[in-house]
């Protein structure tokens, strides 16, 4: 039988292929890393300002008529 021997290499594209696009991944996030200024994670609006007098002050869940 050399069913076997007909599909040799046959992935072998498709392996490539997701070898570009993990480098490039890792890539893009390594430069995003780089270039971008640290997060502030205390600077960011609560997620949900239930009763922290704290209203939001844009965006569709404003309420803001104008």
């Amino acid at each position: 039988m050399r069913t076997r021997d007909t599909h040799a290499g046959a992935g072998g594209g498709r392996r490539a292929l997701a070898w570009i696009f993990w480098i490039g991944l890792i890539g893009f996030i390594a430069l995003d890393l780089a270039v971008s200024a640290p997060r502030d994670r205390f600077d960011e609006p609560p997620m949900l300002a239930l009763g922290s007098g704290k209203a939001a002050g844009a965006g569709h869940c404003s309420g803001a008529t104008r």
